[in-house]
């Protein structure tokens, strides 16, 4: 059996972390999924999923809405449980043979990032059709894809692919209000042991890119220079880097 290449994922990235806001319903069902793969069939919680033709999650949203931070989450879990499964950020194996994808539906979850990496590559769309297929046959695991877009809006090109792949549960992740990414970020910082004061928070909320990749880039920086300056994190130092940022926009 092969097994895609061997990756290390986010350990802060778990359910505990997740903040889902109105994505409940979604975390609910993936964190119910990870605790009792691969016995999850006849689980009052994933009635839905095991009334599916496929056994098939399809998470959709843009960046930052806390998708590949479910899978995560839900390999996390797994791992904690010595439960076999498998991650595959397709971004990262797509310019590799599709033959990737071969034999995981041998596992009880597949983790399958960035969708739209391979839409439009005629030979990684036919490997995920017939992962698919086979996953639908052995009815063995669970297929969870994440993805910027449904499969009806997105470039697939096989029709046969994007009609197997709307089978599935579909959920559109929502963002987050500014209440809860305050509650994100000031997570993350405690994580890092960072100092983050709440006039500092808010200013920082209220003066940069709202998204959060954007602003744990931001918190990045910012510890960095906290670092550097052997100072908190104030207003001031949050003024000092997002300047800095404006000077060099392609730094």
């Amino acid at each position: 059996m092969q097994l895609p290449l061997p990756v290390t994922l986010p350990d802060d990235e778990t359910f505990t972390s997740f903040v889902a806001g109105e994505n409940n319903q979604v975390a609910t069902l993936l964190h119910c999924i990870a605790a009792h793969s691969p016995d999850w069939r006849g689980e009052p919680a994933l009635s839905l999923l095991d009334a599916a033709s496929i056994p098939l999650v399809n998470l959709i949203g843009s960046a930052g809405r806390g998708k590949s931070h479910l899978l995560y989450a839900v390999c996390h879990q797994l791992a904690s449980r010595e439960i076999p499964h498998a991650y595959v950020n397709l971004k990262d194996v797509v310019s590799l043979s599709p033959s990737v994808l071969d034999a995981l539906e041998q596992l009880p979850v597949v983790c399958l990032d960035n969708l739209e990496a391979i839409t439009g590559n005629d030979a990684w769309e036919e490997a995920l059709f017939d992962l698919i297929n086979r996953i639908s046959e052995t009815r063995i695991g669970v297929l969870i894809i994440a993805s910027q877009v449904s499969a009806q809006s997105s470039a697939i090109k096989l029709p046969d692919l994007r009609s197997r792949i709307s089978a599935g549960l579909t959920y559109q992740l929502k963002p987050l209000n500014d209440e809860l990414r305050a509650k994100v970020l000031s997570s993350r910082a405690r994580q890092r042991g960072l100092s983050l004061s709440v006039q500092a928070l808010h200013y920082l909320l209220n003066h940069s890119q709202r998204d959060l990749p954007s602003l744990m880039a931001l918190l990045d920086r910012l510890d960095q220079r906290s670092l550097q300056e052997q100072k908190k994190i104030s207003v001031a130092l949050v003024k000092r880097e997002l300047s800095t940022a404006d000077d060099h926009p392609n730094s």
